[in-house]
C-alpha cells in the first residue's frame, strides 16, 4: 500500500534530496514538506506546508506513515548554544511526537558521527541526546543516520567544511569508510532505502553503511 511521508527540513543540503528520492519511489503516493517558506515542486502528491518551527505545540498533521527529518544547523549559524539545541534537538523531537500522534510509524533523522549524551563536545552530545529521547518515543522503528562530512551545493556558507572536503577528496580512497565525505544525494537515497526494509526499534546507520545502501562507494561528488 502506498504510503505518505512527511519531510522536515525539505530545504537544506540533505532534505532537498531526499524530497527528490521520495517523489521518484512509487512506495510514497503523497509526500508533505513542512518548512520555513513554500517548496516548489511538480507533481500532484507533493504539498509543501510553511510552519512556524517555534510554535510546533500547534502542529497538526494529516495521516503520516514515516518521517523523514533533515533539520540541521550549526552554533555559528543559528547564533547561539541554546539557539542550536532548539533547531537541532527541540524542534526535530517535538516534530516527531506530532508525527506519532498523527500515526506515523517510523521516525528516521539525520545524526552525526561520534553523537553521544555524554559527549564533551557540545555538538556531538546534543546530537547524542536527539537520538537517547527519540528512542523512547513508541514509533515501530527509529532510525539515525549518522553520516561523515557531506558534500554538496549548500545554500548557506560553511567554509570550514569547504577547506575539510579539499583537503579530504584527494585522499579519499585512503580514508576509512565510516570517514570519508559523503554525498548528500547519497545519503538520501540511503535514508529512503532504510525506509523501505523492515526495521525495527532504535537503529544507528553509520556513514560506511550509508554509502553502501546507496550503491556510492566510491565519490562524494
Amino acid at each position: 500500500m502506498a504510503r505518505h511521508a512527511l519531510v522536515v527540513g525539505g530545504t537544506g543540503l540533505v532534505g532537498t534530496c531526499v524530497v527528490d528520492a521520495l517523489l521518484a519511489d512509487a512506495t510514497w503516493s503523497r509526500v508533505t514538506a513542512l518548512a520555513r517558506r513554500p517548496l516548489e515542486h511538480p507533481g500532484r502528491q507533493f504539498e509543501s506546508r510553511v510552519v512556524d518551527f517555534a510554535h510546533l505545540e500547534q502542529l497538526s498533521l494529516p495521516a503520516i506513515d514515516d518521517v523523514f527529518c533533515c533539520l540541521g544547523t550549526t552554533i555559528r549559524v543559528a547564533g547561539s548554544r541554546a539557539a542550536f539545541r532548539r533547531v537541532d534537538h527541540d524542534y526535530p523531537l517535538a516534530v516527531a511526537k506530532a508525527a506519532l500522534a498523527a500515526g506515523a510509524q517510523q521516525f528516521l533523522f539525520i545524526s552525526a558521527m561520534g553523537a553521544d549524551p555524554r559527549a564533551a563536545v557540545f555538538y556531538s552530545r546534543v546530537k547524542g541526546e536527539l537520538e537517547h529521547d527519540a528512542a523512547t518515543l513508541p514509533f515501530r522503528a527509529v532510525i539515525a543516520l549518522r553520516p561523515s562530512l557531506l558534500a554538496g551545493a549548500r545554500i548557506e556558507s560553511r567554509p570550514g567544511e569547504r577547506l575539510a572536503l579539499a583537503a579530504l577528496q584527494p585522499l579519499r580512497r585512503l580514508v576509512p569508510r565510516n570517514y570519508r565525505p559523503i554525498a548528500a544525494r547519497a545519503v538520501a537515497r540511503a535514508m529512503v532505502d532504510c525506509a523501505k526494509r523492515d526495521l525495527r526499534g532504535f537503529v544507528v546507520v553509520e556513514s560506511g553503511a550509508l554509502l553502501a545502501l546507496a550503491g556510492d562507494t566510491d565519490t562524494a561528488s
